[in-house]
């Protein structure tokens, strides 16, 4: 379960880079949420960043036990693992959308460690094709790519990044979309980062 170091500098720099383009909006039980636009998308690509004094490793065991996730996550009313391998998976997931119609999707999950830094990732990306075929009691979510980003903290805790850039499909103008997304992605963070700490005592 690694990467190279190569390789998560360069991700490191380009994200330093691009800080200038993110434009902070709430921030809520300590979670900062920021935006920026997305090239050709009126939906907006959004970041959370947060402290938790629980170790990075703790959190991505929490991350990677997707089988519990529709015991905590907000507005998850089913997921299914597909296939698991040592760090990706396969999944399918059904998630209530206020205001409108139910979205689902299947999504790849990869997971991946840095021994020299010790910093975890956990990316998804849709996979539309790749589980159960469409129904019309859903929408279809075709383009979706997240990243959690584990960091070690002086404290023993983690610095915690998560970004997400999606979309959910056709009915739901964007000012919609954007002010779902921002609402959802804090929920999730502080949902995940509040199961970590339970399962850690």
């Amino acid at each position: 379960m690694r990467r190279s170091v190569a390789v998560l500098l360069a991700f490191a720099a380009a994200t330093g880079a691009a800080d200038e383009d993110w434009q902070r909006v709430a921030e809520r039980d300590g979670i900062v949420i920021e935006r920026r636009g997305v090239e050709g998308s009126a939906v907006h690509e959004l970041r959370a960043t947060a402290h938790s004094p629980v170790p990075p490793a703790a959190i991505m065991a929490t991350l990677w036990r997707h089988e519990e996730y529709v015991q905590f996550v907000p507005y998850l009313k089913r997921l299914d693992v597909l296939r698991e391998e040592t760090d990706t998976k396969l999944f399918y997931e059904q998630i209530h959308v206020p205001v409108a119609r139910d979205r689902d999707a299947t999504l790849r999950a990869t997971r991946s460690f840095s021994a020299a830094t010790g910093i975890y990732e956990l990316s998804t990306r849709a996979v539309p094709d790749g589980g159960p075929p469409a129904t019309s009691a859903y929408v279809r979510v075709r383009n979706s790519a997240s990243l959690w980003r584990l960091v070690p903290a002086v404290d023993g805790g983690t610095e915690v990044t998560y970004t997400i850039r999606i979309d959910v499909g056709r009915l739901l103008p964007a000012w919609v979309v954007n002010a779902i997304q921002k609402d959802a992605t804090a929920k999730l963070v502080r949902a995940m980062l509040d199961r970590a700490r339970q399962t850690t005592r």
